[in-house]
């Protein structure tokens, strides 16, 4: 064998001697983009299954290019027996995330080194690096199902809530009070949302999710703009004169109008009021044989586009570079948008060096929605560590005492930095602490965020909760479509017919 190699490196050697210069130089080029490449897979590989916790963990199944399974289509199967586990600090504990909400991961991995005296590792399969929201989704469903490999909690986009509550997964799903927690004790001091527990209750009248945070859409507008045009930049007063709370377009409307002749839009564009439209709706409605939408669309395509052709808004697209200029001070002037509390938490970030900084104040919109981005914690009835999970669980979205989560989130004790206070569930929390942001002209959003779920509890509809939504982008979908609309490229049937076309087809394409 040694013979053999010398020959083949000898042999090698006189062809490379043979070789001209400029092919020598693209060989070397080529071989050292090869090491490069196969260094940096080896240092993610070291990086990622040496750590406490990773993206896609190494227990984890096959990457979503490898076909999953669908077994167990028909919901019937009795989800299998789980044995007890032991731990000790001799053995290594796998505990196993499988989440589209990224910083779920690292609050588990955070309680874990602080509550877990015994080796651990956290294995996180998330849609940061190699999975899609869906195929998140999809994992989760099959691990449901089939029991395919290790899963303890996991948390997928909201729009696929009900399958989870009310549909054909609900019976993998261990409620919490199978854990063992004492929900209604828990609840009732925490003064949780109506509109949230009813959203994460099963069939049975069980509570089986919770989100640790909650976001409402809020109206951001220029305090500048407001003294100039309005006499006041008082949030209650701008709240009033924008419509707070009546689910109507027409204080909305005279607003703009007022601003348009003091030079001001009311906001950039179309995009920037779309969160004033609930875009929960079963997707099976959209595919009858008459096929129809939700009658507050098009009353919000005419709005749209009657504030565009009056000059009260342009066609700028929502984050594109002339809306940054615009939120920056830099472009044309404008008052506001419609936002969530946490994106302007978010905003304030982005535009910490812009001149309207600390300009900003956040107020009630006319209209109150649903916002939700992740279904909140569930738990799967497989999990190999269930004895792990209530305390756990308590700690995320149920303790209100000052070693909860809730409590440090809201205080700002948990992260560090500018922007460490967060919004959470607990109306009893969100009461008793301010969340005071510069960005807002030192503005305490905390009121306005309670008003808004007491509102949303006001319009709560369990029956809406509960409707099954697919896996398809209605609102990207019909957005683009209410763009055309509004500028004047499609008429309204054309556009509303496109919408419904786009449905199907995405639907056709395998999205579900």
């Amino acid at each position: 064998m040694m013979v053999a190699f010398r020959g083949l490196a000898c042999a090698w050697g006189n062809a490379w001697m043979e070789l001209k210069p400029a092919t020598k130089k693209l060989v070397m080029v080529f071989c050292f983009l090869i090491a490069f490449i196969l260094s940096a897979i080896l240092f993610y590989r070291f990086a990622v299954g040496s750590g406490p916790k990773q993206d896609v963990s190494l227990d984890s199944p096959a990457p979503a290019s490898q076909p999953l399974s669908a077994g167990g289509e028909n919901g019937e199967e009795e989800p299998s027996q789980t044995e007890e586990v032991q731990y000790s600090p001799v053995k290594t504990t796998r505990f196993y995330v499988y989440t589209t909400d990224r910083l779920l991961d690292r609050l588990v991995e955070r309680y874990a080194e602080e509550n877990w005296d015994f080796d651990h590792r956290v294995l996180a399969t998330t849609d940061e690096l190699i999975y899609s929201a869906a195929d998140v989704f999809r994992l989760v469903r099959d691990n449901l199902k089939n029991n395919t490999a290790p899963m303890d909690l996991f948390c997928v986009p909201a729009r696929y809530l009900p399958l989870f509550t009310q549909g054909e997964l609900s019976q993998y799903v261990c409620t919490y009070e199978e854990l063992g927690i004492d929900v209604d004790a828990f609840l009732e001091k925490a003064d949780i949302p109506r509109h949230i527990i009813d959203a994460g209750t099963n069939r049975d009248g069980k509570l089986v999710a919770l989100p640790v945070e909650v976001d409402v859409a809020v109206f951001m507008y220029r305090r500048s703009v407001a003294r100039e045009v309005f006499g006041t930049d008082d949030p209650e007063k701008i709240s009033e004169i924008i419509g707070r709370n009546t689910e109507s377009w027409d204080k909305f409307m005279e607003a703009a109008r007022v601003l348009k002749e003091h030079g001001y839009y009311i906001v950039p564009g179309c995009d920037d009021l779309s969160l004033l439209v609930e875009w929960y709706y079963p997707v099976s409605e959209l595919l009858d044989v008459t096929p129809r939408i939700k009658p507050e669309w098009e009353t919000f395509m005419d709005a749209a586009k009657l504030l565009y052709d009056d000059g009260c808004i342009k066609d700028t697209r929502g984050w594109s570079e002339a809306w940054y200029q615009d939120m920056e001070g830099e472009g044309d002037k404008f008052f506001g948008i419609v936002t969530t509390a946490s994106m302007s938490e978010s905003l304030a970030m982005m535009l910490e060096d812009s001149k309207t900084y600390g300009d900003w104040a956040i107020c009630l919109p006319p209209f109150q929605k649903k916002v939700s981005f992740s279904t909140g914690i569930m738990v799967s009835k497989h999990a190999p560590n269930k004895d792990l999970i209530k305390p756990l669980i308590e700690w995320f979205t149920l303790d209100v005492s000052p070693n909860g989560l809730q409590y440090q989130l809201a205080n700002g004790t948990f992260f560090e930095g500018k922007y460490s206070k967060s919004s959470v569930i607990s109306k009893a929390i969100l009461k008793a602490t301010e969340n005071r942001c510069d960005f807002l002209g030192g503005q305490d959003i905390n009121p306005v965020i309670y008003e808004a779920l007491d509102r949303l509890d006001v319009l709560h509809d369990l029956s809406e909760s509960r409707q099954y939504v697919n896996d398809v982008d209605i609102s990207g979908l019909f957005m683009d479509e209410t763009r055309a609309y509004v500028t004047g490229k499609k008429d309204k049937e054309t556009a509303i017919a496109d919408f419904l076309r786009g449905v199907r087809e995405e639907l056709v394409a395998g999205y579900r």
